[in-house]
């Protein structure tokens, strides 16, 4: 359930205020001149006062007991005191008699940013807590570009899906050169943070050529690995805020891109996900390409720009411009978008990202190696091959160790991620001689992708594995 405590609608004395009016001045945080902060986008509240926590603790237990709901997301969790969340936690498990998930958006800013108010529930004040942040690290190098992005940095900023270097689009440098290579390798490193479950004390050979803890990795400035437990972490590639998936992958691919590639992408940034140590978030509409026809802040927008065809014939791709509020500053750039039906899904793309979707689930229930219970297991079970500077940058490869973990169901497991518009062939010596085969979904007479069966292929002699293009495919020991 998502739960909305760090502001209201409206506060004061307005036609829609409601605590202000219960006790004027103490429900909502002030400034030093008495006017109610804003930062949240509306009226904040003050969670710091024992009576609002109580107001959000009290109604959270309530949905807990009588509701039976067994998982929180937090808006703007950041916002509020960890010692209060934490305690929240605790009460939880005591009323419910269960454990029940919290996660929130840890992001920090606003009148409370580093600690200006109380030590935060935001990503790196939370960590050791057992309470999940949403990780913007490997969203970023997935999508490409950040959240915030404007104009031609919409499209020229690609991500590790959809074309940094290896596809440039039209506004994206068409040189090739050297240090948008190592752009894509910094990608790839930034994704397999993601992959390892955002944990500070992970090792990975970065394209350095410097093995590192994944805390000590940049990102803008943070540390990339900021979490203790993998239920810390939450991995995710599109959210209600911002552009889904598939219109941020409309301004960054190249407008030649296929029907089917395009699906295909959609489904890369469904599989890292899938692949990912912690929890994954997916978005509705995720699994049938779905479009809010470019808009990027649709909480007002009506049912018009949010709603989902659950018919699977319509993703609502260029149903019409967006509204002018948040998208008026991009209309140059999307009406010829919008207005292209080269990028626009036909009802049989749909369908076979809704199949290899539910394919991607079927993949990661199979196996508990997928949801490794604590950052011990990562670091045991968990490594990366094909890494550092000599690397194969569009190819993502990992190996599971299965023996003797519960529920594991395979001796050991490898995953790949091939991002590139052809095949690519891997020799991992290490991994020779072994009985790899494909992942029993991909060999179903149903499966969605029929190119895993056909093409990917594993030589024990070599220890060479293929993949196809643009795919991502599992290989199991039995």
């Amino acid at each position: 359930m998502d739960v909305v405590y760090n502001h209201a609608a409206a506060a004061g004395q307005k036609e829609k205020s409601v605590l202000d009016k219960i006790v004027p001045g103490y429900y909502h945080r002030l400034n030093a001149s008495g006017a109610v902060e804003q930062s949240t986008c509306c009226d904040n509240t003050a969670t710091e006062n024992k009576m609002m926590a109580k107001l959000m603790v009290d109604s959270v237990l309530l949905w807990a007991k009588h509701y039976k709901i067994d998982s929180f997301r937090f808006d703007l969790m950041a916002h509020q005191p960890r010692q209060l969340m934490e305690q929240l936690k605790a009460r939880l498990t005591s009323v419910a008699g269960r454990d029940v998930q919290l996660i929130g958006e840890g992001w920090n800013f606003g009148e409370v940013e580093n600690g200006a108010r109380f030590v935060q529930a935001s990503q790196l004040s939370l960590n050791g807590s057992g309470i999940g942040t949403f990780s913007d690290r490997a969203r970023d190098a997935i999508r490409g570009g950040g959240a915030a992005e404007l104009g031609d940095n919409l499209v020229k900023k690609q991500g590790y899906i959809n074309g940094l270097f290896y596809a440039p689009n039209e506004l994206a440098s068409q040189s090739l050169n050297r240090t948008e290579v190592q752009q894509l390798m910094d990608a790839a490193d930034m994704v397999r943070v993601g992959l390892a479950g955002s944990l500070r004390d992970y090792l990975l050979m970065t394209r350095r050529d410097v093995q590192v803890p994944l805390a000590k990795l940049d990102y803008s400035g943070q540390p990339a690995g900021y979490i203790s437990e993998p239920s810390e972490v939450v991995n995710y590639v599109e959210n209600h805020d911002n552009q889904t998936l598939f219109d941020a992958n409309a301004y960054k691919l190249p407008t030649t891109t296929s029907h089917e590639d395009r699906t295909r992408v959609q489904m890369l940034g469904a599989a890292i996900n899938a692949f990912s140590q912690g929890v994954a978030y997916f978005h509705a509409g995720i699994d049938t390409l779905r479009s809010k026809s470019m808009d990027k802040n649709s909480f007002d927008s009506g049912d018009w720009f949010n709603r989902i065809d659950w018919s699977y014939q319509d993703n609502y791709f260029g149903t019409g411009l967006p509204p002018s509020t948040d998208n008026a500053a991009e209309y140059a750039i999307l009406i010829p978008l919008l207005s292209n039906a080269a990028i626009k899904p036909r009802p049989g793309d749909i369908a076979m990202a809704r199949d290899m979707f539910r394919d991607l689930l079927k993949i990661r229930a199979s196996s508990s190696l997928f949801r490794l219970k604590t950052s011990a297991d990562i670091r045991q079970r968990l490594h990366f091959y094909n890494t550092g500077s000599q690397q194969n940058p569009v190819l993502l490869v990992a190996h599971l160790d299965g023996h003797a973990y519960q529920d594991a169901g395979f001796k050991s497991l490898m995953y790949f991620i091939n991002v590139a518009p052809a095949s690519q062939s891997i020799n991992i010596a290490a991994e020779a001689a072994k009985n790899y085969v494909l992942h029993p979904v991909h060999g179903q007479p149903g499966a969605a992708d029929q190119r895993p069966a056909q093409f990917a292929s594993y030589d024990a002699v070599t220890g060479q594995f293929t993949i196809p293009a643009r795919s991502a495919v599992v290989f199991v020991e039995p």
